[in-house]
């Protein structure tokens, strides 16, 4: 019989308070230290519930359900083969939790139906039904709650279809029916049904209107669906059950950013800064819409804060560097733009990427010297390969710089290896623009022949009743031999 959270809170205090009175010896039922166990694996107490388990493994070692539960634990670390050892240990192999261990592995293996006959064994030796019933009638005289964790699982390996197989077995009148409904919307969605999925939503709204995991599940839908102001919606509806709602929070902020609600997207991020103080993700959105406001002072000590609280091996800490950085660059203050950059170095960036976004950022702030400088001295010490050809040279094009920067374009002129025609369309408007005809001809030509579809969105202003194989006659007879 499942427990009611006050009454595993009580057992957990009865439990600190024996443990508390060491030395004597304490003893438990293993059904209690196991919700003892869940709790604190719920609230993330790993050393607590490292200490469970071991005494649990100590009290109850041949115990079924102990000895599976420290195989998941070991699966979770990765340990499959370690784990799986230590079930295939177990004497009673038909039970449930050993049965519904062993589907998992066949899952995470790819070995669908092997799964679902793991898992119907199980059942069949929980509900002690004949071995002569179908999948159906067997999932039918089983217990809602294990036929929900065998739809659980086949959606966390993604095999949906397997998944509402299961799911539709659980009747309206079982506790784990809105659950099951909302997997089964869940699955809706990931088959492309975006409307079947909001019409289940709606059903469970409609019979309960303050079912909160529907309103948030109808705000996620809507947001990858951008339909921004009935996401803003549900996403209200949510946080007036729960104003402390940390996805509906985040949606509602989606929703005013996909409508460039520039202000409630900081509005929310106030509030939800408030109640999530160390989250960095909604203080990086904040940072970036401040910086596009042009109030770098306010970005920089949100993206500041942003880049305390996000670890240096995810991937957003280059992404929070480089929006620094910019802070820097927008208010001339060069170097230390390129101080801040030179930190991405130790996350994974080459200091060739370095230089090019510092250049990058010096161009788009009229920082003319320290641009140049930049990447003149990633050419000296990289060279020119075809993808750094193409990537300066778009980036001169892109920031209409030409003859202010011409001895950067002599280098990327001067091609010499066999991919030269990589950059060809960019290197064919900078040497018009630089007046150097024979190199623009001779680009141009090159350019028609690699990417005419490019070529045709630099050149269609110039020669704009022209297809782009006529390009090269035109410019014949725009700029004549002497």
């Amino acid at each position: 019989m499942k427990r009611s959270q006050d009454e595993i809170i009580f057992l957990v205090q009865e439990y600190e308070k024996k443990m508390s009175e060491a030395p004597a010896p304490l003893w438990m039922d293993a059904p209690d230290i196991l919700d003892i166990l869940d709790y604190y694996e719920q609230q993330n107490l790993y050393y607590e519930s490292e200490q469970v388990m071991r005494l649990a493994l100590k009290l109850h070692p041949d115990n079924p359900e102990v000895v599976v539960r420290h195989a998941y634990r070991l699966k979770n670390e990765g340990k499959w083969d370690e784990a799986a050892k230590i079930v295939g240990n177990i004497p009673e192999q038909d039970h449930l939790d050993v049965q519904f261990f062993l589907g998992e592995k066949a899952l995470s293996e790819l070995r669908v139906e092997d799964a679902e006959q793991h898992f119907l064994d199980g059942l069949r030796h929980e509900s002690a039904v004949a071995e002569n019933l179908d999948a159906q009638s067997v999932a039918q005289n089983a217990q809602s709650d294990l036929v929900l964790e065998i739809g659980e699982l086949f959606m966390d390996y993604g095999c949906v279809d397997k998944a509402r197989k299961y799911l539709k077995l659980i009747g309206n009148d079982s506790e784990e029916y809105n659950r099951s409904q909302l997997l089964t919307a869940e699955c809706a969605y990931q088959l492309g049904d975006m409307d079947a999925a909001l019409k289940i939503l709606e059903t469970l709204l409609d019979n309960d209107p303050y079912y909160l995991d529907a309103w948030v599940m109808k705000a996620d839908l809507l947001n990858e669906g951008k339909r921004w102001p009935e996401c803003a919606e549900a996403a209200d509806f949510a946080l007036a059950i729960d104003p402390r709602h940390e996805k509906a929070l985040r949606f509602k902020a989606c929703a005013a950013l996909g409508q460039n609600q520039f202000d409630k997207v900081l509005e929310v991020f106030a509030d939800y800064r408030k109640i999530y103080p160390y989250d960095y993700t909604m203080a990086l959105s904040a940072g970036e819409i401040l910086l596009n406001q042009r109030k770098f002072e306010e970005a920089y000590q949100v993206l500041c804060f942003s880049n305390r609280n996000c670890p240096n091996e995810n991937p957003d800490k280059i992404r929070i560097l480089t929006d620094i950085a910019l802070t820097f660059s927008a208010r001339h203050e060069m170097q230390k733009a390129y101080d801040t950059l030179l930190g991405i170095c130790s996350l994974g960036m080459t200091y060739c990427d370095v230089l090019y976004h510092a250049a990058n950022q010096a161009f788009d702030y009229k920082e003319l010297e320290f641009g140049k400088s930049a990447m003149l001295h990633a050419i000296e010490n990289y060279g020119l390969p075809p993808e750094h050809r193409l990537m300066y040279a778009r980036m001169l094009c892109e920031h209409n710089l030409f003859g202010d920067v011409a001895e950067i374009w002599d280098k990327l002129l001067d091609v010499r290896d066999a991919n030269r025609t990589l950059a060809a369309p960019y290197l064919a408007f900078a040497a018009r623009r630089l007046l150097k005809i024979p190199q623009y001809k001779f680009w141009l030509a090159y350019a028609i022949y690699q990417d005419p579809t490019l070529t045709n969105q630099i050149f269609r202003n110039i020669y704009p009743n022209c297809l782009p194989q006529e390009y090269l006659a035109c410019a014949k007879r725009e700029f004549p031999e002497v």
